[in-house]
């Protein structure tokens, strides 16, 4: 059982809950934060992720997003987490400005002939389409390792913010209003106490939350209203995100070895000692379904398929996949809420496969929403609309 005075509950120790962790505890220093997993931190959707970082946004919603995140992700402790990946990205020659001008920064340019003798080194038997145009993004993507991060954050060695207490294998059922704060019950009985909670349990079930003096399920909080005023709806679906691995040195992880973003085709290759594509799985799954271990066997064959469009030699090299549960919102834009009959509570929710390049910013506005007053009106930029279009 954690003390009463415990400042902050996290519910979710992946990439998001733990980043939220790491800002809570730099914000606060002092705080008493416990963080809580049904499994062990990074365990889950988190460990699945290729946790590429593309500057890239669709409309404004994810190019404030994004900007807020390339701004933590560019400074310390979080830069010394990355390294610099090439990455080219191919598209429709009417596509061109359209897709250049969504990178952060300038609009990216057209591959120039070293790059693109580079692009055709490392596959030789690519398809381009009539017409279509190679893009360079240069230096501007980046790898980050998630479970080195993940682990600094737990073990207190990132500077400047305390490591929070965690508790593993351990399930929080209930969320319950109790005094002026929270108290949640888990599986095994205990009763962990907090002044405020965080929601960032990624696609798992969330728990039941009781408030006073009505109560308001999981399925309330999904549909509700994120304030009073009527905020769009954060409702989610829950899909399959898939890769393809291909065998040990089809693709050396070499510096001047690009990876290449088919946008048309949702589809990208990533080098390293076992690269990987990934591709648009199609698969909707029940709540609180859990994909079973691997890749099915239609999904892979339809990611064959894909990668074979284009690169026929890498898709005879495919040895197998992997695939996790991922919660996508209509526009693809994540959601941080608070509910209004929940003073002290804030969702994370709709990650939409951007869990990683987005989590400092998800993290940083979940913190600034949870020190906001809850009978003071929150402004435009802590609340990321599910809105958008993608």
């Amino acid at each position: 059982m954690t003390d009463p005075r415990d400042d902050l509950l996290i519910i979710g120790g992946g990439m998001v809950g733990t980043t939220a962790a790491w800002a809570a505890a730099r914000h606060a220093p002092g705080s008493r934060i416990v963080l809580v997993d049904r499994g062990e931190p990074g365990g889950g959707t988190s460990a699945h992720s290729a946790a590429l970082i593309v500057p890239y946004a669709p409309d404004s919603a994810h190019r404030t997003l994004m900007g807020e995140a390339a701004a933590l992700l560019a400074e310390a402790p979080l830069a010394g987490f990355q390294r610099t990946v090439p990455m080219l990205f191919v598209t429709a020659q009417d596509n061109v400005t359209t897709a250049a001008g969504r990178f952060l920064g300038s609009p990216i340019p057209v591959a120039d002939a070293t790059r693109l003798a580079a692009l055709h080194a490392a596959y030789p038997d690519l398809r381009l389409g009539q017409g279509e145009t190679v893009l360079d993004a240069g230096d501007r993507c980046t790898l980050l390792d998630v479970p080195a991060w993940i682990t600094a954050v737990l073990d207190g060695t990132s500077p400047g913010a305390p490591a929070p207490r965690v508790l593993t294998r351990t399930t929080v059922t209930r969320v319950r209003a109790d005094g002026d704060g929270w108290a949640a019950d888990t599986a095994d009985g205990s009763v962990l106490r907090a002044r405020r909670v965080l929601l960032a349990t990624g696609p798992w079930p969330a728990p039941e939350i009781v408030c006073d003096p009505g109560a308001v399920t999981t399925s309330d909080l999904v549909t509700a209203p994120a304030t009073p005023r009527g905020e769009p709806s954060a409702a989610t679906t829950t899909k399959l995100v898939a890769a393809l691995h291909l065998a040990p040195g089809t693709l050396r992880d070499r510096p001047h070895t690009p990876g290449v973003v088919f946008l048309d085709d949702d589809l990208f290759v990533l080098p390293g000692a076992t690269p990987l594509v990934s591709f648009a799985a199609r698969r909707i799954l029940a709540d609180g379904e859990v994909p079973r271990a691997g890749l099915p066997a239609d999904e892979k064959a339809a990611g064959v398929r894909a990668l074979a469009r284009r690169l026929p030699a890498l898709a005879r090299q495919v040895t197998g996949g992997r695939c996790f549960p991922d919660t996508y919102t209509p526009g693809r834009l994540p959601v941080v809420d608070r509910p209004a009959a929940a003073p002290g509570l804030v969702r994370i929710t709709g990650c939409s496969g951007s869990g990683i390049r987005f989590a400092p910013a998800l993290a940083a506005r979940a913190v600034r929403l949870l020190d906001t007053p809850h009978d003071q009106p929150t402004t435009p930029h802590l609340l990321a609309s599910s809105g958008a279009t993608s």
